[in-house]
């Protein structure tokens, strides 16, 4: 039998798994995420679910982990953070149109 890949993520995570080619669910509520990940966990078409792990701290989603059938696999992925500090992205793209045109830019 084939399996699908059932992904459980929050809005910033989403456009990665979309463009991975996968169709995560999205949802930015634990309440909602629990009644989602019980509905992945009764599919039968659902052999891998990824479940980005602070929409499930309650749900003892904490390392891989598979049910009593063996199926579906439950794995955590820990949620997308911004290292960028303020002015950093600036700082970037200025550099970038520097080395480009070869002229410093003050963007305004």
């Amino acid at each position: 039998m084939k399996y699908r890949v059932g992904v459980l993520s929050g809005t910033a995570a989403a456009a990665g798994f979309h463009l991975a080619g996968l169709e995560p669910t999205v949802t930015d509520s634990p309440d909602a995420a629990r009644r989602v990940l019980e509905e992945m966990m009764e599919d039968a078409s659902v052999g891998v679910i990824l479940v980005q792990e602070d929409l499930a701290p309650d749900l003892g989603v904490s390392s891989p982990r598979h049910t009593r059938t063996g199926l579906p696999l439950l794995i955590p992925f820990p949620a997308p953070a911004s290292s960028a500090r303020p002015g950093e992205a600036e700082a970037y793209v200025t550099e970038l149109l520097r080395r480009a045109i070869g002229y410093r830019v003050r963007l305004q």
